[in-house]
Order: C-alpha cells, then sequence, then structure tokens
C-alpha cells in the first residue's frame, strides 16, 4: 500500500493458483480485486470459497463482487474469532477495498482462504 498515493483510487488485481492460502496486505491504499482461479478440473460452479479474517485485521473491507455488485462479507476491524464466510465461486470475486484512515500507523488486512469442491448444496452448511 505505501507505493501508491493514498489519494488515488488505484485497482490492482491478484491472481491466486492455489486451493488454499492468505492474503496479506499492509497499509492498504485503493483496493484489490482478487481473483481465484485454481489450479483444479472442477468446475466453478463445484467450488465453494471459505474466507476467514485474521483476528487482527484492519484497514479495508472485504466485498463480494459480481458483476459490480457489491456484499459486504467483513467489514474493516471485525476480524471476530470463527468469522468464516462461505459462498460459491460462481456467485463472484472478492473485492478488498481500504477504508480512509486519519493516521499512516501501521495497518494490515489478511484473511485465510480456502477453495472446496462442492458435491451437494447441503455441503455449504456443514462448512459453517
Amino acid at each position: 500500500g505505501l507505493t501508491h498515493e493514498a489519494h488515488r483510487k488505484e485497482v490492482e488485481q491478484v491472481y491466486l493458483r492455489c486451493v488454499a492460502g492468505t492474503v496479506e496486505w499492509m497499509y492498504p491504499t485503493g483496493a484489490l480485486i482478487v481473483n481465484l482461479r485454481p489450479n483444479t478440473f472442477s468446475p466453478v460452479r463445484h467450488l465453494t470459497v471459505c474466507i476467514k479474517p485474521f483476528r487482527d485485521s484492519s484497514g479495508a473491507n472485504i466485498y463480494l463482487e459480481k458483476t459490480g455488485e457489491l456484499r459486504l462479507l467483513v467489514q474493516d476491524g471485525d476480524g471476530r474469532p470463527g468469522g468464516v464466510q462461505c459462498f460459491g465461486l460462481e456467485q463472484g470475486g472478492l473485492f478488498v477495498e481500504a477504508t480512509l484512515q486519519q493516521d499512516i500507523g501501521r495497518r494490515t488486512t489478511g484473511f485465510q482462504y480456502e477453495l472446496i469442491r462442492r458435491y451437494r448444496a447441503s455441503d455449504l452448511h456443514e462448512l459453517s
């Protein structure tokens, strides 16, 4: 985040190919589009994404985005324990937008993610 000017609203795209991992964004400014494109043979409609924000995550909101529509998944600073959010990959992608900050104190937004092959609709409830 420090490589960008705070007043500019830049959007960076990140492409992740792993089925599980972490995203950590230090000093967030602007926004990130997180593209999850796993190296699997499963069709997108059969994949569920689960994200779990870091307990001390701050500096950005995390949204589910599809065709310009945003649905808030994790609000800035809301890294409550057990706060796992799951959605079908066909429902959209992740859009992480930095929030305005008054100070330049250390802010890090982060979350763990995992892509899970979905066999039945009821499986989603078991993931919660």
